[in-house]
């Protein structure tokens, strides 16, 4: 039995039991876990508005014989209030949520991951462009994990991709250029030259510069189709927050959009 303080960003939260509330967090130290805070549905409790989902928090817990930890105290840090005031924004932001929420097992410490979602609600709450901050940070989500191929080299001769469009296999995980392609055979898909440059920056970039340099047009398409393919590969769980990002795309661009 153990308290414990750590910075957790709070990923989801549900009604338990009568004033309760069971939330899924995300600690710097600890990383992803679920913990009941108690009484945080009274109007007068000191947690209430201390642990809404997007939000970082400062958090006292208690770790006892159950499954689930116990918050004790928490400390509202930063809101990022400015995700919901734009749907796009609030999309992403659900998606690097379920990202991490399936990516990251349970207690298990990813201090990179922890800055990464960190930095991109905060890139999100200056009002950066959605699409660029959500894909940089899912790119490097899936790098942390271990889901990513070395994104510089053929996976058969290995010279470097110097000319597009390059050739993916997802299910293999492998990349090919144009010559190894064609002995490949099999279902592939294709990025531009041009999209692998910026994958490839955008995975040494730091996470405090996440969506200073727009993703736009074609190459944001590319790069979301990729993105999205490749995750649902790896987690074979669609994402709810998918449907939503697809609706919000529709909202703006019609039927044919997303």
């Amino acid at each position: 039995m153990a308290v414990y303080q750590d910075q957790v960003i709070t990923l989801k939260a549900r009604q338990y039991r009568d004033h309760d509330a069971l939330v899924t967090l995300f600690g710097c130290k600890t990383g992803k876990f679920s913990a009941v805070a108690h009484g945080v549905r009274r109007s007068k409790s000191k947690l209430a508005g201390q642990l809404h989902p997007l939000t970082l928090s400062q958090a006292t817990l208690y770790h006892g014989r159950s499954t689930l930890d116990n918050v004790m105290e928490a400390d509202l840090t930063q809101g990022f209030p400015k995700i919901s005031e734009d749907l796009e924004r609030l999309g992403w932001a659900m998606v690097l949520v379920d990202v991490v929420d399936q990516l990251v097992p349970e207690h298990e410490p990813s201090e990179e991951s922890f800055v990464v979602l960190l930095a991109a609600l905060d890139a999100f709450n200056q009002g950066r462009h959605a699409a660029s901050v959500g894909l940089k940070a899912g790119f490097r989500f899936l790098s942390v994990a271990g889901f990513s191929p070395d994104w510089g080299y053929c996976s058969t001769c290995g010279r470097p991709l110097e000319q597009g469009p390059v050739a993916i296999a997802i299910e293999a995980g492998f990349l090919y250029c144009a010559n190894c392609r064609e002995k490949a055979g099999g279902p592939m898909d294709t990025i531009s030259l041009g999209s692998l440059r910026s994958l490839q920056y955008w995975l040494n970039e730091h996470p405090s510069k996440f969506g200073q340099v727009d993703v736009k047009g074609g190459m944001e398409e590319e790069l979301k189709r990729l993105f999205f393919r490749h995750l649902l590969h790896e987690t074979a769980k669609p994402l709810k927050s998918y449907d939503f990002l697809l609706n919000i795309d529709r909202l703006a661009h019609g039927p044919k959009g997303g």
